[in-house]
């Protein structure tokens, strides 16, 4: 993911300058010039009513993040001007014919946003987060369906080499030659999303060709923007070519590449609705380490009948790196689980005692929202004394928004987890597992919340490991699940 931050003084005539740097930014990152313009029209109302009305009586700071993960532009506005409340502020059209604009700028930044969140972090001031998604082709505005699922079998002679942007279109042709329209994510089936990924050096894969040249497997790892971690998160095998070792042959490909390239550790997100990714995960070493319930919404899977509203995933880990022990502060409640996570992993972790710590006035925590998916991550950097209370707050926005799957990530080096999860408990979060070197190399504990209901027959795992998870989680979920 590309970030931009950008700092500047509250004052008008810092507007213009910010404006037209964005602007060419949206630009370069693949905005039609409707669509950029919309869209710095939309920041543009934000930063002047901050300007205008939080800063109105003194001069501050406002923080922007830029980010283009390829499939959107994202940018966070942050302040800590005046309070309001936005609900107060509303607009209508009956205010408008009485001359009275109160909420336009709110209303107006909705409209040319594909998605807008406001956050009110208490002591941390305001966060607005505005969303405009990126334009693409789709494989089959490029060729026609039939065009695509030609294929014959060529020969049985297959050649390995590593995935470049030129074999973008490719990739998208054969994930829709394979999947359909089924493949959970939809970025595979747009040419050029695939190939910024790679000249971005935002993943890096394999491709298997027959002798003839013609591209039959896929496979890639997805590498982390917040630690030196990737995900195994991209495969495919053509139908016609399944049955001949080829998954295999990759995966060891992209393990021998991620260490070369230094990485500490692989993850793979395994859906629960087969096992067979699972057992392939399993076969090179990686441990079940979290099951998250509901986490992508209902996809068709071919050849698999799926119930469930949302699927869930396992996260099976392998560290490439030789790692004996751990440490970190656990909840009681979840320490025996816990540690059978890490002996699983081959990892003796110590329970570290709590001897004193205090809390500063405010939080860092980074929220993470996918409207499409209909889910969000909480990253906990530092506990505040305002913790409980900005969760909440930011939950409750988010659940207004139609978002149905909530995880919050919790760091084990910090004595605040060892009692927090009681309080989180009490919302309504259960456990969810270990994320391993997930955020600065640092070890995590999630906790999840779904707002939908779901059954065990619904989950199928492979690793001793998950089934412990799958036991765990479903009590703990009866137990706090509001």
């Amino acid at each position: 993911m590309d970030e931009i931050k950008i700092t500047l003084k509250s004052r008008l005539t810092n507007l213009n300058p910010t404006l037209r740097f964005l602007h060419e930014y949206f630009l370069t990152s693949g905005l039609e010039k409707e669509q950029a313009d919309e869209f710095t029209t939309a920041v543009d109302e934000i930063l002047t009513n901050i300007i205008l009305h939080a800063y109105k009586d003194e001069e501050g700071n406002i923080d922007l993040l830029v980010d283009n993960d390829g499939t959107k532009i994202t940018v966070k506005i942050l302040e800590k001007g005046e309070p309001f409340d936005p609900e107060k502020h509303t607009f209508s059209k009956e205010k408008i014919k009485k001359g009275d604009f109160e909420g336009i700028g709110f209303e107006i930044a909705k409209k040319l946003s594909d998605n807008f969140t406001f956050f009110n972090l208490g002591l941390e001031g305001k966060e607005f987060q505005l969303e405009k998604k990126l334009p693409r082709k789709h494989i089959t505005q490029i060729y026609n369906p039939e065009e695509i699922i030609k294929e014959e079998p060529k020969g049985v002679i297959y050649e390995l080499d590593v995935a470049r942007p030129e074999d973008a279109e490719d990739i998208a042709k054969l994930i829709y030659r394979a999947y359909g329209y089924t493949y959970a994510k939809d970025e595979l089936y747009y040419p050029d999303k695939i190939k910024e990924a790679f000249r971005k050096n935002k993943k890096f894969g394999v491709i298997v060709r027959t002798k003839e040249g013609e591209a039959v497997g896929y496979f890639a790892v997805l590498k982390s923007t917040d630690s030196k971690i990737g995900e195994v998160g991209e495969v495919v095998v053509s139908p016609n070519h399944r049955g001949k070792g080829l998954m295999n042959i990759m995966m060891q490909a992209l393990i021998n590449m991620a260490k070369e390239k230094g990485l500490l550790g692989l993850f793979g997100e395994a859906v629960t609705v087969h096992t067979i990714s699972q057992k392939v995960n399993a076969k090179f070493g990686f441990k079940s380490t979290a099951l998250l319930i509901g986490m992508f919404p209902y996809i068709k899977y071919k050849g698999f009948e799926v119930k469930q509203p949302r699927i869930s995933v396992v996260i099976d880990f392998l560290h490439l790196i030789n790692r004996k022990n751990a440490e970190g502060y656990l909840p009681e409640r979840y320490k025996n689980i816990i540690k059978e996570i890490y002996a699983n992993m081959g990892i003796k972790v110590k329970n570290k005692r709590v001897k004193n710590f205090s809390l500063s006035e405010g939080s860092k925590v980074d929220t993470i929202i996918d409207y499409d998916k209909g889910f969000s991550l909480f990253i906990v950097r530092e506990y505040g004394k305002d913790f409980i209370k900005r969760i909440k707050k930011q939950f409750d926005t988010l659940q207004d928004k139609g978002i149905k799957a909530f995880f919050i990530d919790l760091p084990l080096d910090k004595p605040y987890t060892k009692y927090i999860t009681d309080e989180l408990n009490q919302i309504g979060f259960f456990f969810g597992g270990i994320m391993p070197l997930f955020h600065k190399e640092k070890d995590y504990l999630r906790l999840q919340y779904i707002d939908l209901e779901f059954q065990p027959d619904w989950i199928h795992v492979y690793s001793d490991m998950a089934k412990r998870l799958k036991k765990f989680v479903f009590k703990d979920m009866k137990k706090w699940k509001k």
